[in-house]
């Protein structure tokens, strides 16, 4: 499936897709970009590029050779001043790893289920090709092909099991990731299987989540409050809540 993606030449899009083509394959889109391509629409400016990795060790020789500078932490900063933040999943595919962590006889903490969303959307992204084009004339810019890039409902589970743990000195982070949540909703992300297609220790979970952000009006409030600053696109939340209630299993 390819996705072209516009922007300006020499801008942040242009110079993404050109950095993507050159990292390693075992990387997985997530963050910012990732629900750019999956939105299919224009969405929020983003800078950063954020990626999963399984065995993040097994790449970091071939990424700290590309990159200007890797302070540690799977935290690189590559020309132009692009910055990749690569978390290291799980070795254990999900089952594996929710057995591991003793669910379903405990209840998984707000921080594992974060973890067990993060290693589902890295074994279930899907391959795009990518490609960056000129916002004024439509020249082709740049190229990243076959990238493996989380799929819509990989970015649900991760983003509402990131909501919980961001800081109170970080609000905008959590307006970013409930503005993200809403845009992939109203574009579709829970049609199909949707919310029953989530691992099962995350399903009632992050149906909670959404409903209350999205669905009860104290909550809803609150999210309305938070992503107001986002307005290209506006988030319409009445048809967020609707596919919401009809995705709850």
């Amino acid at each position: 499936m390819a996705v072209v993606l516009s922007g300006r030449r020499g801008g942040t899009t242009h110079q993404s897709v050109e950095l993507l083509g050159t990292l390693p394959a075992e990387l997985r889109l997530i963050g910012g970009l990732a629900v750019m391509c999956r939105v299919g629409t224009p969405h929020r400016a983003t800078v950063d590029l954020d990626a999963v990795a399984r065995d993040l060790a097994g790449v970091h020789v071939d990424l700290a050779a590309l990159a200007l500078s890797a302070t540690g932490g799977g935290q690189y900063t590559f020309e132009g001043d692009l910055e990749l933040d690569v978390i290291d999943v799980s070795p254990d595919a999900v089952d594996a790893l929710v057995a591991e962590l003793g669910w379903p006889e405990v209840e998984l903490t707000d921080l594992e289920m974060n973890v067990v969303a993060h290693t589902w959307a890295h074994d279930t992204a899907t391959a795009l090709d990518l490609l960056a084009v000129d916002e004024v004339d439509g020249a082709r810019l740049a190229s990243a092909p076959g990238r493996l890039v989380a799929s819509a409902m990989g970015l649900v589970a991760m983003k509402a099991t990131t909501v919980s743990l961001r800081a109170s000195s970080k609000p905008e982070k959590r307006a970013s990731d409930l503005y993200d949540l809403g845009r992939l909703i109203e574009t579709g992300a829970l049609a199909g299987d949707g919310l029953a297609g989530l691992p099962v220790p995350l399903r009632a979970p992050i149906t909670d989540r959404l409903v209350h952000w999205f669905v009860d009006d104290r909550g809803r409030d609150r999210t309305f409050r938070d992503v107001r600053r986002f307005d290209d696109p506006a988030l319409d939340l009445d048809d967020v809540a609707y596919r919401v209630e009809r995705a709850a299993p």
